[in-house]
């Protein structure tokens, strides 16, 4: 015979019920927790390694605030970065050498160049017994054109009285990529040099000469970190890099003379002079060197290259943000990381261009 099931039965199966309910179901927190995770956005880029150090640290802390936004960026050299983005590969590239017309024309829907990093490429070198250098311009065409092969030439003796050279061969370390960096240092010795300009001239990749080649002077190390702890493994060895890759263990900077005759060593009040000299005057002179009593002779500016279409309608806007951070907030720790905080009139520029 059936019984009809007690009413106390009835209670704990319904309270049952509502527990399991309440375990499976997702708190409000969690929810919200899963929405955002379900609008993540990631953002890819490539390109040079110049402006990468400060990238980094403000694709960092623009994810730190806002988590469902991730940029991740590869310093793979200008040249690959270009290649990425008009292959299609990347959501922007990074390149210390703005896209031609030709270039932009391969990239479907347009681009928007941005000036986005300024820094100064310094020279850095490895001698144990030599923690200062001052290199005068004949003598930096001179290296990097191998017609000086000792450390002990009297080229580099004229700038340095008081230091005891060794007599060791100079080894010279390049780019072995295609490289905005090697760019603007070969822009700069061209100006002052026209015969290093008909032997190597200006190029992402040139050919240096066969003095280099023929004694074995020459070294390649691919990306601006590549390049520094090339350096720092050989002794006696000279390369360009980007200020911020310079401060490796076993590695010194060189001071430089500037197109006013001074030799002067790479320091912030030294970048902002060259900047300042260069934004007061659109000669190309000046841009390759900088006027000034006080200029840093090397200074380049590394561009940040968009798509003006976007087949996911997120992405546009999320980069946008992430810029405009980088334009405000993210200016504070551009001189904590060796490059050169833009004045005001750049960071409006580029607000523009973002309208």
């Amino acid at each position: 015979m059936n019984h009809p099931r007690r009413p106390m039965a009835r209670l704990r199966h319904l309270l049952m019920a509502a527990l399991l309910c309440s375990l499976a179901a997702p708190t409000q927190a969690e929810q919200a927790e899963q929405a955002e995770q379900d609008s993540s956005l990631k953002l890819l880029g490539t390109g040079a390694s110049f402006p990468a150090p400060l990238y980094l640290r403000w694709f960092r802390d623009y994810y730190l605030a806002h988590p469902n936004v991730q940029v991740d960026y590869q310093s793979i050299g200008s040249a690959g970065g270009v290649r990425d983005l008009i292959g299609g590969q990347v959501d922007f590239a990074g390149s210390d050498v703005p896209l031609t017309e030709e270039e932009a024309a391969q990239v479907s829907g347009g681009v928007r160049q941005l000036p986005m990093a300024a820094g100064a490429i310094v020279v850095v070198y490895n001698l144990e017994a030599v923690p200062e250098l001052k290199l005068s311009r004949d003598a930096m065409v001179g290296i990097f054109s191998g017609s000086i092969a000792r450390w002990n030439d009297k080229a580099i003796a004229a700038t340095n009285p008081d230091v005891t050279l060794p007599d060791l061969p100079i080894v010279v370390v390049a780019r072995a990529d295609a490289s905005g960096t090697t760019y603007k240092f070969t822009r700069h010795l061209s100006a002052l040099s026209p015969q290093f300009a008909a032997e190597v001239g200006t190029a992402m990749k040139p050919d240096w000469t066969d003095a280099l080649k023929a004694r074995a002077g020459l070294v390649r190390a691919p990306g601006n970190g590549g390049v520094a702890a090339t350096v720092r493994a050989v002794p006696g060895s000279i390369g360009y890099v980007q200020y911020a890759w310079g401060f490796l263990p076993g590695l010194s900077i060189a001071a430089l003379e500037n197109r006013a005759g001074q030799i002067v060593a790479p320091s912030k009040a030294n970048f902002d002079a060259a900047l300042d000299s260069i934004m007061t005057s659109q000669d190309i002179a000046n841009t390759t060197d900088p006027a000034g009593a006080d200029a840093y002779p090397i200074i380049g500016v590394s561009w940040l290259i968009l798509r003006k279409e976007y087949d996911d309608p997120a992405k546009l806007p999320a980069l946008k943000a992430v810029i405009d951070y980088a334009m405000g907030p993210g200016q504070a720790v551009t001189d904590q990381l060796g490059y050169v905080r833009f004045p005001e009139a750049v960071t409006e520029y580029v607000e523009g261009q973002l309208e």
